[in-house]
């Protein structure tokens, strides 16, 4: 396996974590799950965007800032899908939540 198939299924697990962890702070929303996967989710896009330059994902800088760009974009999506699939409440304390 090379170097860049690496860095594709490093990108495509830690977007799938970032799905699987909303589900498992989606209850615990309120007593700071949702603090958690808000920080947890800024570590995985700064990991996503400095991915294509730690593995050689494209061959010159253009390239890899274009990969480091989509990565952060299917982050984010995966980010907002994951938060909105599992039901994370972000507004908490108003009574009826």
């Amino acid at each position: 396996m090379s170097r860049a198939q690496a860095g594709f299924i490093i990108a495509a697990a830690i977007l799938a974590g970032l799905v699987g962890l909303a589900f498992l702070v989606a209850p615990h929303a309120c007593e700071g799950g949702f603090e958690l996967y808000f920080w947890i989710g800024c570590a995985a896009l700064v990991l996503l965007f400095g991915l294509p330059f730690a593995t050689p994902i494209g061959v010159s800088w253009i390239a890899r800032v274009a990969w480091a760009l989509g990565f952060v974009a299917l982050g984010a999506a995966a980010w907002i899908i994951g938060m909105l699939g599992a039901n994370v409440r972000f507004i908490c304390g108003l009574g009826y939540l």
